[in-house]
């Protein structure tokens, strides 16, 4: 994603980037994956997931040119690798209602203030967590040994996905980088009923068992710095671990991912993973 200076100017780069994507969509297969190259098997997996109106392919292309070199070096050494999943087409209300890789939509505008769309978060969520399912038992791949995360919408449904519960629970590591909740989300509710079967063998809940990085611009005037803050309060207050218990600022970056924030994410997460 590109940041964006205002919102008039983000829904014109946005119906033009949704003019442009449609064939890579079409061509992104039935799961809408796009992997880093291995020669081997990975020992663990990290799944990175796009902002609104984005791919699979953009993402990657843009944390690959963003990324520090020795950090992806070190991601590869360690066994790790890259997914990007790809958001299934939905009319978009933020676009004019058209067809957008948005993996939930929303009412009235990006205010958190503004009511969560939930019915539009759950596809998305049943989607991640199959792939997770996959991951497990068709690759061989320890729930433990996956990361999810992602930036911008893409961090806000990993939270979304790894609140809700399956069959394997505790992941890796879940990371956000210019994320956030509204603050109806139905996550609270999740983690409210979850906490109370905390001990029980029962209980699959990932996002109150793995700690949750989370970054964000300090200049960032797409997707406030502010609203993610809030959102990391509300969510340590439900229980979740979020690492050294605040966002981490990125100073003078606006709606983006730099090569500083790679470089800790990358680092947290090849801590968690290897």
């Amino acid at each position: 994603s590109k940041s964006c200076s205002t919102r008039r100017f983000c829904l014109v780069w946005m119906k033009r980037l949704v003019a442009t994507t449609t064939s890579l969509l079409a061509a992104a297969g039935a799961r809408g994956l796009t992997t880093m190259s291995s020669s081997t098997a990975p020992k663990s997996v990290i799944i990175f997931c796009h902002g609104s109106g984005d791919t699979g392919a953009g993402v990657k292309s843009y944390v690959e040119a963003v990324a520090p070199p020795e950090s992806l070096r070190a991601v590869k050494e360690a066994g790790i690798e890259l997914i990007y999943p790809t958001a299934q087409p939905r009319p978009y209300r933020l676009a004019g209602n058209m067809m957008s890789s948005v993996w939930f939509d929303r009412h009235n505008g990006m205010d958190p203030g503004n009511p969560e769309d939930t019915k539009s978060v759950e596809p998305s969520t049943n989607q991640l967590n199959q792939l997770i399912d996959d991951l497990v038992s068709q690759e061989g791949i320890p729930a433990n040994k996956i990361a999810l995360g992602g930036f911008s919408m893409g961090g806000g449904i990993a939270l979304q996905t790894a609140a809700r519960c399956n069959k394997h629970g505790h992941l890796g590591a879940i990371f956000t980088l210019s994320s956030y909740l509204c603050q109806d989300s139905r996550i609270y509710t999740l983690l409210a009923a979850q906490k109370q079967q905390i001990d029980t063998e029962h209980k699959n809940c990932a996002l109150l068992k793995g700690p949750v990085f989370m970054a964000h611009g300090t200049t960032d005037d797409f997707v406030s710095i502010t609203w993610g803050q809030k959102t990391a309060t509300k969510l340590i207050e439900s229980g979740v671990n979020v690492l050294n218990r605040q966002v981490l600022p990125i100073h003078n970056a606006g709606h983006e991912m730099t090569t500083s924030q790679l470089q800790h994410l990358f680092h947290f997460l090849i801590e968690r993973l290897k």
